[in-house]
């Protein structure tokens, strides 16, 4: 007598069909090999915010798995949605994203492939073998939001540059797209904004005059295939990691930059000062600065807290 073999997982496919480097045969090719070993449902998004509904909609539905074919912002919403009426990461669906955006840092950070079909294909092995690990996301609270990030948040000129960025990408040129975001925002407004007061966890105290980044892993982004750290110790198993730039004006940032661009693990400069494993962060500025949250620019804030939450997703990898 034949063993039982256990029921295929239902799983929910959440396509963002405006991603960077989506295609309908793409689609259909990832759609395919999902649906060897889950019993996949698939729905597009229609508008910003979408993602979030979707995945909020399939964890109440009792999907097992939850997937976004997309790039950060995708996932940054299907982790808000599916997160949003459970008390612990035991209790949500499993997560998956399929990386096809232009960056793809959350997916590349825990050890997927940038290239859409192997990272799908790993994706597949780890369902069908019903592997998972849990991860640590970041919290963001502020007088217009309490939302998750799962790699990083900042406050000063790298929204600024984001910002720029989004602008450009209905051009499409994507690899030329930040050179232009910062010598723009170079040539308008300089670097030096105002400041920002820093609280830490652990009962210190700083201040940057412009720019404070908030890391749940390691790198901040990438520039092609080129990692880009900030925090080089930033850890899905450990708490958030800040940068803080005490001073920002054009040759601190030159150096901070150009250490970075030749693969350093961290920024070089006495005003680049960097904190490991926080349990918490507090951000205010007596002005409203730019702010992004998983490279995704928000809009203008006063006041930020940040938080680590150990152990908040579980995820297919």
């Amino acid at each position: 007598m034949r063993a039982l073999q256990p029921a295929p997982q239902r799983g929910l496919l959440i396509v963002n069909p405006k991603a960077s480097t989506g295609s309908r045969r793409r689609t259909k090719w990832v759609v395919r090999q999902l649906g060897e070993v889950i019993d996949l449902t698939v729905r597009k998004t229609e508008r910003r915010g979408h993602a979030e509904e979707l995945a909020r909609q399939g964890a109440e539905e009792g999907f097992d798995v939850i997937l976004s074919l997309g790039g950060d912002g995708t996932v940054n919403e299907v982790v808000n949605g599916l997160l949003a009426d459970v008390p612990d990461a035991e209790s949500a669906p499993i997560f998956a994203p399929i990386p096809a955006g232009s960056t793809n840092v959350f997916a590349r950070a825990l050890g997927l492939p940038w290239d859409r079909r192997r990272a799908s294909m790993a994706i597949v092995d780890a369902l069908r073998e019903r592997r998972t690990r849990t991860v640590s996301l970041g919290r963001v609270v502020s007088e217009k939001e309490d939302r998750l990030f799962t790699f990083c948040a900042g406050l000063g000129w790298d929204a600024s540059v984001i910002k720029r960025v989004e602008s450009y990408r209905k051009r499409r040129n994507i690899g030329a797209h930040y050179a232009r975001a910062v010598m723009a925002e170079l040539n308008e407004h300089g670097v030096e904004g105002d400041s920002i007061d820093v609280e830490l966890s652990t009962g210190e105290s700083d201040q940057s005059t412009g720019m404070v980044v908030v890391q749940n892993c390691a790198p901040w982004t990438y520039l092609g295939t080129l990692p880009v750290n900030l925090n080089a110790r930033a850890s899905f198993n450990a708490g958030l990691d800040v940068l803080i730039l005490r001073k920002l004006d054009l040759p601190a940032t030159t150096r901070t930059a150009a250490s970075l661009l030749v693969g350093r693990e961290g920024p070089d400069g006495e005003h680049a000062v960097t904190h490991h494993d926080l349990d918490g962060i507090r951000l205010r500025t007596s002005l409203p600065q730019a702010f992004q949250l998983d490279g995704d620019y928000l809009g203008e804030r006063t006041e930020l807290e940040l938080s680590s939450v150990p152990g908040a997703l579980r995820v297919a990898c």
